[in-house]
């Protein structure tokens, strides 16, 4: 089946995406194993996009961002298709070639991780639609429609390969606590010297440079332990295992906090907080190799020189620091993918 590249908005919605009902109709309505068709009003006008999953959350926030910014631009219908059913995703390939298909033809298919690749063609070979991929894909480049790669990786500089100032995360700007701030802690990598004593440290002074403000440290799985029983107690500031932590507990809050310390290692939170429109530091760390910047550390450097974000070199008052505003990349990266992939030609 040919790849499409018309538009679902219709010739006359063209030049006012930004005016129509900006909702996802629904991130899952049906699965591949569900027997049932989605009506036509369901998908009328609607931007139809299948959304591949491999099961990791990581991955999930990544196209869930993407599919925000979309749905800020036009209606969405977009479908979940979990590839750790492979026999439910490809017998869905093979309704489709049958004329027997339960989903809609996609106008978009939206994979992040290796395993979400090789389906993202058959399912655009079978059903039509135009591959959006996330993150650089185990394939060659050339087989896909549109790639976003973040800058801090080596990527080449090809017609259908887009940078992103870090991974697409979900966005919101609503709901910030004036005085509510989060210490997000990651834990040893292959990049830093993650020393525990020195973010404790660090996690007291950001307490003590801002009384005025409640702090809530956060753990993680890379954390090691007893990095808690470290830190002295103080009156504004709280210790939140992640082990006792509600499921959607730091989605909750970043969409709250207004200030958001980040361990250097921990890139992908950094970048969450930095989508959630909060006011980001990042606590310093030595790397293994002074000699030789990381990718990530190299990342975190160019942020710092555009004013994003500050680091704990400079002091622990953010709130005082002069930070320029961090667009979200997922907003950006649907208006490449409307104009780019969507619109007729």
């Amino acid at each position: 089946m040919a790849t499409r590249a018309h538009s679902p908005l219709g010739g006359a919605d063209r030049g006012c995406r930004c005016n129509r009902s900006c909702r996802v109709r629904s991130i899952a309505p049906a699965r591949p194993h569900v027997r049932q068709r989605p009506s036509a009003e369901e998908v009328k006008d609607a931007l139809v996009v299948w959304r591949l999953l491999d099961g990791k959350p990581g991955h999930e926030k990544q196209s869930l961002g993407l599919l925000q910014g979309l749905a800020a631009l036009a209606p969405v219908a977009a479908y979940e298709l979990d590839m750790r059913s492979k026999s439910m995703f490809w017998g869905e390939i093979l309704r489709h070639v049958r004329g027997e298909a339960l989903l809609p033809p996609p106008h978009l298919i939206v994979g992040v991780g290796h395993a979400t690749h090789l389906p993202m063609l058959a399912a655009r070979a079978a059903c039509g639609g135009r591959t959006v991929v996330l993150m650089k894909p185990s394939l060659p480049l050339s087989l896909f429609d549109l790639i976003f790669v973040p800058r801090h990786d080596h990527y080449p500089r090809k017609g259908n390969v887009v940078g992103t100032w870090g991974v697409i995360c979900p966005t919101t700007d609503e709901g910030k606590v004036p005085n509510e701030g989060l210490v997000l802690i990651g834990g040893p990598n292959r990049t830093y010297d993650w020393q525990p004593e020195a973010v404790a440290d660090a996690v007291r002074a950001i307490a003590d440079a801002s009384p005025e403000i409640r702090w809530t440290a956060c753990d993680s799985r890379r954390t090691p332990t007893g990095l808690a029983e470290r830190v002295t107690p103080r009156k504004n500031l709280v210790w939140q295992s992640w082990r006792k932590a509600p499921q959607d507990f730091l989605q909750a809050a970043l969409a709250r906090a207004s200030y958001v310390w980040v361990t250097a290692d921990s890139v992908s939170m950094l970048y969450e907080a930095l989508s959630a429109r909060a006011r980001v530091g990042i606590i310093a760390m030595p790397t293994r190799r002074p000699d030789a910047a990381s990718k990530y550390a190299r990342g975190i450097e160019a942020l710092r020189e555009r004013r994003h974000v500050l680091g704990s070199e400079d002091g622990y008052r953010i709130q005082d620091s002069r930070l320029s505003d961090f667009r979200p990349e997922n907003r950006r990266c649907a208006e490449i993918v409307l104009e780019r992939l969507v619109q007729p030609v």
